[in-house]
């Protein structure tokens, strides 16, 4: 019998190495995720500044664009956002189960490393990675709001 309940145990673990995994290829993507939108925003804003400086036919041309490129960063920003929200909702959820299959394990690795990075007054990292989107969006009211005054 404790032969059974070594293989059971051992293919426990096997399944907490693989989920284990799966939570690193999410933090991969959302990192992705960043970058990309990080980049979006930087190549919006780099038109921006091309376009202010460049004359383009027609003042009421040249207000549409000056315009419109702060639109779709805002866009951009919300969707932004979103997919944060959505990576966050899934890491939480990722942990949780992470952190049900430890219960099973000799040690909870995840669920000490959690808590001890809590004791330690820190932030989430999603937390502050939130406030990116934002800070883009304000800079892109700033934008707008020069063109307009």
């Amino acid at each position: 019998m404790p032969e059974a309940e070594d293989q059971i145990q051992a293919q426990k673990f096997e399944l907490y190495k693989l989920y284990v995994s799966t939570v690193e290829k999410v933090s991969d993507r959302r990192a992705q995720a960043n970058a990309w939108m990080l980049s979006v925003n930087s190549a919006l804003i780099g038109l921006y500044g091309f376009l202010d400086k460049k004359p383009v036919s027609g003042e009421k041309t040249s207000l549409v664009w000056m315009l419109a490129i702060p639109i779709a960063g805002v866009l951009v920003c919300l969707t932004w956002k979103a997919l944060l929200e959505s990576f966050h909702k899934l890491n939480d959820a990722k942990f949780r189960l992470l952190h049900e299959i430890e219960r099973d394990l000799p040690l909870a690795l995840f669920k000490r490393e959690q808590d001890i990075y809590r004791g330690l007054g820190r932030r989430h990292l999603s937390g502050i990675e939130a406030r990116v989107p934002y800070c883009f969006i304000a800079l892109y009211g700033v934008l707008a709001l020069a063109n307009v005054v």
